[in-house]
């Protein structure tokens, strides 16, 4: 893959997330707030920061960048990060049953619940604000695209 295309840049942002991601949840088990499933919500930011970051990269290499590379790079971004996030929440509902007995515990429908629709529910939720990650991060590249934003791009690469 070349390093300018949506595919490099957007897996390598969704490996990036992914880290981020398995990183989070680690850290919430090891403090013991695993079960608070309100923190989701964090996850917006982690997602965030690596879709920002692979538009921005193929931005700044791909010559022939334009809006739906933007929004194809974030897409795969976070796509990619939710699916592979996914199935490692579903290896750990599987090899965790105790959490899972908590999840359907807690949530609303938890009756109905299970390791392959919990992880089918974060790959709709990643998809879903990666899309408006995406199409947000686009509109403010959009809006600073004009000449200023590119001449200072050009500043800062000759500055460093």
């Amino acid at each position: 893959m070349k390093k300018d295309s949506i595919e490099y840049n957007g897996l390598l942002g969704g490996i990036m997330v992914f880290i981020g991601l398995v990183a989070y949840f680690l850290i919430m088990h090891a403090v013991g707030l695993d079960h608070n499933l309100e923190l989701r919500a964090l996850n917006i930011v982690i997602m965030g920061a690596g879709v920002f970051y692979s538009i921005k990269s193929i931005k700044e290499k791909n010559n022939n960048f334009d809006y739906f590379k933007g929004i194809g790079t974030g897409m795969l971004t976070a796509v990619s990060s939710s699916l592979a996030f996914s199935i490692f929440i579903f290896i750990y509902l599987l090899s965790n049953p105790d959490f899972l007995l908590e999840i359907k515990t807690v949530e609303p429908f938890g009756s109905y619940l299970n390791a392959f629709l919990i992880s089918f529910i974060i790959i709709m939720e990643g998809a879903g604000s990666g899309f408006f990650l995406s199409y947000g991060v686009m509109q403010w590249y959009k809006k600073r695209t004009p000449e200023k934003f590119l001449k200072e791009q050009r500043d800062n690469k000759e500055s460093k």
